[in-house]
């Protein structure tokens, strides 16, 4: 047999290419908006178009009814919001100190005995084991929201 490579016919590899171009532009056609062009007139009306062409709801920024962006006030915390926050500080303060002293323990007896690196090991795998646990606990946030349908 030959060893030379098939090639397809040049006109359906063509029109394969051409589909694939079609439908890249296609893609995000309906998310694209419209922008002044250079020639335009930098009035404040076509300033403004970004946000009257994109009537969605769903912007990250806030703007208000003229267009422009809302700064709003700062959002405070609450009394308890402000005792868990800072009992939170505490515990990952107490931990940081707990891994510390582990390793200032395990460097200090590293010189008279050479068989206690289980201690350091265990104080590391419960550093770990509470962060694996804070991260399992803040899962939620990184889970995408439900559509509701109403």
């Amino acid at each position: 047999m030959s060893d030379r490579p098939r090639h397809a016919e040049p006109g359906a590899s063509r029109s394969r290419v051409a589909v694939a171009a079609a439908a890249r532009g296609n893609l995000f056609r309906s998310q694209l908006t419209r922008r002044p062009t250079a020639s335009s007139t930098t009035s404040v009306e076509t300033l403004r178009l970004d946000v009257d062409v994109l009537p969605d709801t769903s912007e990250i920024v806030v703007r208000n009814p003229q267009g422009e962006i809302d700064l709003g006030d700062p959002p405070t915390l609450s009394v308890s919001e402000q005792q868990a926050q800072s009992e939170d500080h505490l515990e990952t303060e107490r931990e940081k100190q707990r891994v510390a002293d582990a390793v200032k323990h395990h460097a200090v007896s590293q010189s008279s005995v050479s068989g206690q690196p289980e201690e350091l090991l265990e104080a590391v795998r419960a550093d770990l084991r509470a962060k694996v646990s804070a991260l399992a606990e803040d899962n939620w946030m990184f889970e995408p929201e439900e559509a509701t349908r109403g």
